[in-house]
């Protein structure tokens, strides 16, 4: 008959290391090639020191575009509201404060050379109140005035309303 063996097992001792340091240990296994594994938590560091710059930058570029969007917006109800006040037979004077009204006091506003015509009390039907205005829109961030070749932005609007007569 074959001979048995008898293999004893010992109660582990207290020497061992912590069974969390074991479970560390069996779980980064060497890679195939037989070199010990890297640690690649600096490698993410300073991928995201090299994306991170770039990421905001887009991010306060569509912020920037939002408010360029929202000053156009706004211009252009302003305009409508004044060319509405001129054609309602009201002065160039009340044009204007009208649309500084709309747009803002905190907004600068030019008006172009014949930027406001009104109508007048005795304007016959075809006639049209215009106001043509525009505001200069600084971007906070170099991205939008790259896309668009300029630092400080033109925008400008135009409201044309019929005279009532």
């Amino acid at each position: 008959m074959g001979s048995s063996r008898c293999v004893e097992r010992s109660a582990p001792s207290s020497s061992r290391s912590s069974p969390r340091s074991d479970r560390v240990r069996s779980s980064s296994r060497p890679p195939a090639s037989g070199r010990p594994a890297r640690d690649d938590t600096g490698a993410a560091i300073i991928e995201m020191a090299l994306v991170l710059p770039l990421l905001l930058l887009i991010l306060t570029g569509i912020v920037d575009m939002g408010r360029l969007l929202h000053q156009q917006i706004q211009l252009t109800q302003a305009a409508r509201e004044g060319a509405r006040l001129g054609a309602l037979n009201g002065t160039a004077d009340q044009v204007r404060a009208k649309v500084t009204a709309v747009a803002g006091a905190r907004v600068t506003l030019t008006y172009p050379t014949g930027g406001v015509a009104v109508c007048a009390a005795a304007s016959q039907l075809g006639n049209d109140s215009t106001v043509r205005v525009q505001h200069t829109f600084q971007p906070a961030t170099p991205l939008l005035a790259w896309i668009s070749r300029s630092s400080p932005i033109t925008v400008s609007a135009k409201g044309v309303m019929s005279c009532v007569g």
